[in-house]
């Protein structure tokens, strides 16, 4: 009996070393037949992972359930047997594309069924070029023009002599007596008007009067016919009421766009309430704003920040061209201010600028100042 067990023993070892042996050979086999590549019996990667799927797999190209198409080999779902806009490519207009041959998928497919990357694509096709870049206007290899949003490139209006850009910047083509209304009134000025529709406007004067507003303002020195004056008034308080907010807005001779050179602003200056009080510096800020003439002016603002100059027509239509510091000790003596304005630097509104904004700056000192300024003969040119 005992010999009996034994034997038995013997033979289910065996039988278990066999088993053993075939299990280790049948994973060696499934081992060594995975490619270097694959992780035997776990290779879940796709062609368009995106997708889940490999390139030539059936596919819903529409999202309605039914696999109606085919995954091309830039990873889209096209429709089977529907033609493509663009058949050499075999893909769509607008669909994107492998702009340099890397494997990516780095351009869109254009009207031209090209494959662009899409820093590529312009606003202007057959110009390469968008709305507002500078341009040859006549081929002698020199870009004095700039792109139109009509994709025409229009050579550069050139003014070098005041008052250049700007339209009646001396204020003395009007249109009634600067005199016979305090303030309020630089609309009598041709081609000037007011920021907004109505509240506190900025005002039109000339020198047969001495009545400003106010018995401690001075005319300024010496005479100049007709100028304009308003108060600019600089705060960083969020609550400032708008009592001293103004400013003023002039027609442009012709618009100013993008990268087209660099144009020099010039203006004088008085300080007319220097013997009211005493002020901390003030910031005069000048914006150039894309405005059609038929559009209505922006309302009233609500606050003396509120909205912000660049709000009033739009940050879109509306560029911070520059300002100018007016000293605590400017007297009614006029003063002269300049600066340049580099369009190639700035972001100027797709459509240039047709008018020029000036008011308070957006920008204002740490301390609070407010002075009744004197404005005229201003000038643009380039």
């Amino acid at each position: 009996m005992k010999t009996r067990y034994k034997n038995m023993y013997k033979l289910i070892k065996q039988r278990n070393l066999t088993l053993i042996k075939l299990l280790f050979v049948g994973f060696f086999i499934m081992l060594t037949a995975c490619s270097k590549d694959d992780v035997c019996g776990y290779d879940e990667s796709f062609d368009c992972e995106g997708l889940q799927l490999d390139f030539g797999d059936a596919c819903d190209s529409n999202g309605d359930g039914i696999y109606d198409g085919t995954v091309t080999e830039y990873c889209q779902c096209n429709s089977a047997g529907a033609g493509f806009d663009c058949e050499d490519l075999q893909l769509n207009i607008g669909n994107a594309c492998d702009a340099n041959g890397d494997g990516m998928l780095n351009g869109i497919v254009n009207d031209s069924c090209e494959c662009l990357e899409e820093t590529e694509l312009f606003d202007c096709e057959d110009l390469q070029l968008n709305f507002g870049d500078a341009c040859d206007s006549n081929n002698d290899g020199i870009d004095d023009g700039f792109v139109s949003d009509s994709c025409e490139c229009v050579q550069n209006l050139v003014l070098n002599t005041c008052p250049g850009f700007i339209q009646n910047g001396d204020f003395e083509s009007v249109t009634g007596n600067p005199n016979a209304q305090v303030d309020q009134d630089i609309n009598l000025a041709n081609f000037w008007k007011a920021l907004w529709s109505s509240a506190s406007l900025a005002d039109l004067f000339d020198d047969n009067t001495t009545n400003y507003g106010s018995s401690c303002f001075v005319g300024p020195t010496p005479q100049s016919g007709v100028f304009a004056g308003m108060w600019i008034e600089n705060s960083t308080n969020p609550n400032r009421d708008s009592t001293y907010r103004e400013g003023m807005f002039n027609e442009l001779t012709a618009s100013i766009n993008q990268n087209t050179g660099i144009y020099n602003l010039t203006f004088d200056y008085s300080n007319m309430s220097g013997t009211c009080a005493s002020t901390n510096d003030v910031k005069v800020g000048v914006y150039g704003v894309y405005h059609p003439n038929s559009n209505p002016l922006p309302t009233s603002p609500t606050g003396l920040s509120m909205p912000s100059n660049i709000d009033l027509f739009g940050a879109a239509n509306t560029v911070f061209l520059g300002e100018v510091t007016i000293s605590a000790s400017t007297t009614n003596i006029w003063e002269n201010a300049s600066f340049s304005i580099d369009t190639g630097v700035l972001t100027f509104p797709v459509n240039g600028i047709n008018h020029i904004m000036i008011t308070n700056s957006h920008q204002p000192f740490n301390h609070y100042g407010k002075m009744y300024l004197g404005f005229d003969n201003f000038c643009l040119t380039n």
